[in-house]
């Protein structure tokens, strides 16, 4: 099926976060009792969800509340990298973390395309349970968390969750990615702590990149990496982003001159206000 490339492949509208919760939207499609209705959530998260709306409704917002994202509008287009920049505490992980279903919005909304068939409707954050909204939209943290055991052990980690037992770990597809990684088959018998921050951060590229998400938000990934980790992580998220031109890459940064030649859009964050950059 042609996919038209000037449609986005995300696109989110107005959205607002707070630094209290908003109680009683009058947005129906902003209820909790909605969201039941399409999927019965994990118990832990149901547990968060229980603690966020029983603190909502004792603490309610405050006028002084403060606003942590200003009504932020954006579209990622596909086979695109969108750089964003800001200054600390501006805004730009919390928009991610927005995103990625990981941190709740006051108002606003965010579609993702289908492209199952060409009329499907796409998908709302809302509506689409947060396990299904994450295996699609998915976040690289700046500092990679791994678990006790080898390589190995971390990246087929991912498998052993409800959310991908359908997929398959592929382990000559790590060997390639590790080949022009400049490692060979015995790193991955390598024990998790005994990695540098750097492989540390490469491997849990790898363990994301390996599950195939179709929009992959970058927190700065590279800022605590040397030069010649930046530059590997760098080709190897540029390769996976080519291997397939129905994804999109959003990437925070504070090193303009690292990514502004491989970007094709540039946005700016400040007080949590977003603006597209001349």
């Amino acid at each position: 099926m042609r996919i038209d490339p000037d449609r986005p492949l995300l696109e989110f509208n107005n959205l607002w976060v707070h630094g209290r919760p908003v109680v009683g939207s009058d947005n129906p499609k902003h209820s909790s009792g909605e969201q039941t209705k399409t999927f019965v959530p994990h118990k832990l998260y149901q547990r968060w969800l229980n603690k966020r709306q029983k603190n909502a409704l004792s603490d309610g917002l405050s006028p002084h509340s403060r606003i942590l994202i200003n009504g932020a509008s954006g579209k990622l287009l596909s086979g695109q990298i969108t750089m964003l920049t800001g200054a600390s505490g501006s805004g730009k992980s919390v928009l991610l973390r927005v995103l990625a279903g990981l941190l709740p919005m006051s108002t606003g909304d965010i579609h993702l395309r289908s492209d199952a068939t060409p009329h499907q409707r796409d998908e709302s954050i809302h509506t689409t349970s947060p396990i299904t909204w994450r295996k699609q939209v998915a976040l690289l943290a700046q500092q990679p968390q791994l678990l006790e055991g080898n390589v190995l052990d971390n990246l087929k980690m991912p498998y052993a969750l409800d959310a991908h037992q359908t997929q398959s770990f592929d382990i000559n597809w790590h060997l390639t990615q590790l080949a022009s990684l400049n490692k060979n088959a015995d790193f991955l018998q390598q024990e998790a702590n005994h990695l540098s921050g750097g492989e540390r951060q490469l491997v849990n590229t790898l363990r994301l990149l390996q599950l195939n998400p179709r929009v992959l938000l970058l927190d700065e990934p590279t800022a605590a990496l040397d030069i010649d980790t930046s530059a590997q992580l760098v080709s190897l998220l540029m390769r996976w982003l080519q291997a397939n031109r129905q994804r999109s890459l959003l990437w925070v940064t504070h090193d303009t001159k690292e990514i502004m030649s491989l970007a094709s859009r540039h946005w700016h964050m400040q007080a949590g206000v977003l603006t597209e950059a001349p």
